[in-house]
């Protein structure tokens, strides 16, 4: 058990390094980044750019029977533009997990898998036409005992955003997970999110909200649903600092994703 949610959480977390940019047309004069959030933003990084986001940290919290569980991580995410429209991406991160029962605590920590992969931004945003990305990615079994799947995970994500007036925007992502279940088996899990946001009265300040809804086959364990937010303070034209939650809504969900984040483009 400490193997498998060791995993599972280290995979949310990477998830919660993703989040949508509304009212932002190019990647090269506007920094894009994919934090906060659950969703990824439909645009790219911009040639010969090379940006670094940071969960610092990122918190899961989960009590299940009076057994409390929580996973504090450091989280990083490499993208470097290799053309206009595609970028290559980098990801990994380390994790102290912590489970209270009662009169006793086990406490572990270890780095999670390397996951590599990359987005192809395919179409622009133009009148109902959404700006659309692929994101395929693989996560490397790289990470140490307890934190890693022990078998590659393959993911492919699409990202749709339109761009409204007034600094608004809405997303819509949909997933699909390859991932080991033992004894040689695999699993498939699916992601579908819809996302909301808007840029404040101060233009360096942006808010967003979103839902999302997890569908699995793995054995054990059921579907799941979040319903979150954040904001982001764009400090300069290369950094951003975020805060974001999501709050689990079904029994089977994690009952909080927490995270706070900076981002720096080179």
């Amino acid at each position: 058990m400490m193997k498998l949610h060791g995993f599972m959480v280290g995979s949310i977390v990477l998830m919660v390094t993703a989040g949508a940019a509304f009212g932002q047309e190019t990647a090269s004069s506007a920094m894009v980044t994919d934090r906060p959030g659950l969703l990824f933003s439909s645009l790219t990084v911009g040639r010969g750019v090379l940006l670094a986001e940071l969960g610092v940290p990122s918190v899961s919290l989960n009590e299940i029977s009076d057994v409390k569980f929580r996973t504090t991580s450091l989280v990083a995410l490499l993208r470097y533009g290799v053309s206009a429209n595609v970028e290559l991406r980098l990801g990994s991160l380390y994790s102290q997990s912590r489970i209270d029962f009662g009169p006793g605590d086990l406490t572990d920590s270890g780095f999670g898998d390397v996951e590599v992969g990359a987005k192809w931004h395919v179409l622009d945003n133009a009148g109902s036409r959404p700006s659309f990305a692929l994101i395929p990615s693989v996560m490397l079994p790289t990470g140490d005992d307890g934190f890693s799947a022990e078998d590659p995970v393959y993911q492919l994500n699409a990202m749709s955003e339109w761009t409204l007036s007034n600094g608004c925007g809405i997303g819509a992502l949909a997933g699909v997970l390859n991932g080991p279940a033992g004894n040689d088996d695999r699993y498939f899990q699916e992601t579908f999110g819809l996302s909301a946001g808007r840029s404040l009265p101060s233009p360096a300040w942006s808010a967003y909200g979103e839902v999302v809804y997890v569908v699995t086959d793995l054995d054990g364990a059921e579907n799941s649903s979040f319903l979150g937010g954040g904001i982001k303070l764009l400090m300069s034209n290369d950094f951003q600092l975020d805060l974001s939650f999501d709050r689990g809504l079904t029994d089977a969900s994690t009952d909080w994703l927490l995270g706070f984040g900076a981002s720096v483009r080179f």
